[in-house]
């Protein structure tokens, strides 16, 4: 007779358990994970102290005496600005200047002042124009020398252009009537011609010695 044997027991095997021990632990470390993020999110973005006082920003004053408006509270406190003073205009206002006046001023009236040096003068007409002698006697005595006569130029001797003819002590006389009447072209030593010498400065006038200056 035959005994028969008893099999053993099955026994599971530890691999089952350790998966399942892993998976208790790695969801354990996710917990504490999650956990730490909060604490750390909260230690960052908490709520301040209330018991910290809040800066406040000093308030401005204005120069004018008005209310202080208060700037936004900041980290940083602005220093109160001073208040300015205000010129008084007789410190700022420039004196009043006067235009340029657009106007030139006039021209200092010219002084008629007599020649330093004067000799008679012996006028001739060597024109056809009536009376031009007599028009330039009377500007001779404007300029301060005596006209000793008047009368027409008969000689032999050219005179092409109104001229003085002078001796040679009365150089500097012959260039000042010359200088002081308009119309006078040359003035020419006596020596130097036929003319018959004389006393007196000979002014021969011709047909371009102007009669009416003024046109």
């Amino acid at each position: 007779m035959t005994h028969g044997t008893s099999a053993p027991p099955r026994r599971r095997p530890p691999g089952r358990r350790a998966d399942r021990l892993h998976a208790v632990a790695a969801g354990a470390v996710a917990v504490l994970a999650v956990l730490a993020g909060i604490l750390l999110v909260n230690l960052f973005n908490g709520t301040s102290d209330p018991e910290r006082p809040k800066p406040v920003a000093a308030p401005i004053h204005t120069p004018d005496g008005g209310s202080p408006s208060p700037s936004p509270a900041v980290h940083r406190t602005t220093p109160a600005a001073s208040p300015t003073r205000r010129p008084s205009p007789a410190a700022t206002t420039p004196p009043a200047e006067r235009p340029p006046s657009s106007t030139p001023a006039p021209p200092p009236a010219p002084h008629s002042q007599r020649p330093t040096v004067t000799a008679p003068v012996v006028v001739l007409n060597n024109s056809r124009i009536s009376g031009l002698a007599e028009v330039a006697a009377g500007r001779v005595e404007a300029a301060g020398f005596p006209v000793e006569r008047t009368g027409n130029f008969q000689s032999v001797y050219n005179v092409p252009v109104s001229t003085v003819f002078y001796d040679d002590d009365d150089a500097a006389a012959a260039q000042a009537l010359k200088d002081a009447v308009p119309g006078i072209e040359k003035i020419v030593p006596r020596s130097q011609t036929r003319i018959v010498s004389t006393n007196t400065l000979i002014l021969v006038i011709t047909r371009d010695f102007p009669a009416d200056p003024e046109k």
